[in-house]
């Protein structure tokens, strides 16, 4: 089966639009195609994007091809999980992690910070 919301590639002209901007919690996977905990962890971050159920947004950064993006969040290993809310940096994760941490992470982060009614924890489906 298809997953229906991956995690889309970004790069650093459309970071401000689709990561600062955003007013959902939006996660950011650095990452480099040469490096195989990378590839590793891309099918969880689609897998995270569809549990999601656009609740959070999921996106990924080439750090060899958006290197000062890689420098501004001081991504000194890939791949690194960062979490922003409101254009803010609220969490990251260095290394492999399952789809139950990274979905773990974000509720905690999406309890914490919405508070308003239509403030709803993401759906585990994993």
């Amino acid at each position: 089966m298809m997953n229906t919301n991956q995690a889309k590639e970004i790069n650093e002209p459309e970071f401000e639009s689709e990561v600062l901007r955003c007013a959902q919690p939006v996660l950011v996977g650095f990452l480099a195609g040469w490096s195989k905990p990378c590839r590793l962890v891309e099918p969880v971050l689609d897998e995270v994007a569809d549990a999601c159920n656009r609740n959070a947004k999921i996106v990924k950064v080439n750090v060899d091809d958006n290197p000062d993006l890689g420098t501004i969040y001081a991504v000194q290993s890939v791949p690194t999980l960062i979490y922003f809310f409101n254009g803010a940096v609220r969490a990251k994760i260095v290394g492999m992690v399952s789809p139950k941490a990274i979905l773990a992470k974000l509720n905690s982060l999406v309890t914490q910070l919405q508070h308003s009614n239509q403030s709803h924890a993401i759906n585990k489906k994993i």
